[in-house]
């Protein structure tokens, strides 16, 4: 997504032969490098001699502020950025080109450039040229700056969401752990403070060491599905793949027949859906697994006149009549992830309180 949004940004009202290939093309792969790194300085330094190359300028340099606090970080030739102080005074606005007064004072012709980064901060590409520069470089380190700014906010934006994103799913893991793991040690902390009661009675004593047995054995699962929940990627994987290697990962370590039946074209669904709907696909197995004493599953997968639809069904002992919003079922994750894709999500009992269906269906954007 974020690929194609560049390429529209960069290659729309300018003809090919106007910007060489190597700018173009760095500048089209800088915000997927810049993720890549973390955000590190490494693409910009690469990006800066191509862009001095294009402007036939001397140097080319970049102000960026700092990440935490105020100031200023300088990227390319120090020397071009430090020794005039208006370099760091009032900046140009976002697209503005200008020739600094105080170096065309001292006879060097250096251009400052506006770049609109990252919520409301500005930062500054600065180019150093032999002589005054003529009114087509000056257009063509106007277009350049423009474009180098819509690429940093693009950057930016993709990191906002990152950044929302991981926290999101870190509310999820917590809310998981409190409602599960938390729970069941707590319960276990007081079974283990009234063990010590009654050992002087061995029935109830091994009753008590059993039932503590069992509650650990379910904590110590419960931990490795999370554990695996959060490493869960489609690795490469197209969503077909990674349903069939789920449902052959919850076969084998169940007594459940499951079918799958998937009639999503490939590719039909945008990555992030993808992640989301094996995620709830995953998430409804795990509770057939543990609480529904189930012998068939079906999960069914299509497209409709508007979107999409999928569906996990079980013939086992059905929903409880207080069926709670969290918990074991972890049914607000899955609300929370359907959210997500602004997709509607309803779990509900079967005919006669027979099984469950859990049913996910959203349109096309």
């Amino acid at each position: 997504m974020i690929q194609l949004l560049l390429r529209t940004l960069l290659l729309e009202r300018q003809p090919r032969s106007a910007v060489p290939p190597a700018y173009r093309q760095t500048l089209l792969e800088l915000p997927l490098r810049l993720l890549q790194q973390g955000g590190g300085d490494g693409p910009l330094l690469e990006l800066l001699p191509q862009l001095q190359q294009a402007l036939q300028a001397d140097s080319a340099c970049l102000l960026l502020p700092q990440r935490t606090g105020p100031g200023w970080r300088a990227l390319g030739e120090m020397s071009a950025c430090v020794d005039c102080p208006e370099h760091a005074g009032e900046l140009p606005m976002p697209g503005v080109v200008q020739l600094c007064r105080g170096c065309l004072e001292q006879g060097r012709f250096r251009a400052l450039c506006g770049l609109q980064q990252e919520e409301g901060r500005s930062a500054l590409l600065l180019v150093s040229f032999n002589c005054r520069p003529g009114i087509g470089q000056r257009n063509q380190l106007r277009d350049i700056a423009r474009r180098l700014g819509e690429v940093l906010q693009a950057f930016a934006e993709e990191r906002r969401l990152r950044r929302r994103e991981l926290s999101a799913e870190r509310g999820v893991l917590a809310r998981e752990l409190h409602d599960s793991v938390a729970q069941q040690l707590g319960y276990l902390q007081i079974r283990s403070a009234r063990l010590h009661s009654v050992l002087s009675d061995p029935i109830q004593a091994e009753v008590m060491l059993d039932d503590l047995r069992d509650t650990l054995r379910g904590v110590h699962r419960q931990v490795r599905e999370l554990i695996s929940s959060s490493r869960l990627t489609m690795d490469g994987r197209t969503l077909r793949q990674a349903l069939e290697a789920s449902v052959e990962e919850f076969a084998r370590s169940s007594r459940c027949v499951f079918s799958l039946d998937n009639r999503l074209p490939g590719n039909c669904l945008p990555v992030d859906s993808e992640l989301q709907v094996l995620q709830i696909v995953r998430e409804a197995l795990a509770n057939v697994v543990r609480h529904s004493h189930a012998r068939q599953v079906h999960i069914r997968l299509w497209p409709t006149a508007s979107g999409w639809e999928v569906e996990v069904c079980d013939d086992g002992i059905g929903l409880p009549g207080d069926l709670p919003d969290s918990g074991h079922f972890g049914l607000s994750i899955m609300r929370e992830r359907a959210a997500a894709i602004d997709a509607e999500l309803s779990v509900e009992a079967l005919q006669n309180r027979s099984g469950t269906r859990v049913h996910l269906r959203w349109s096309r954007p």
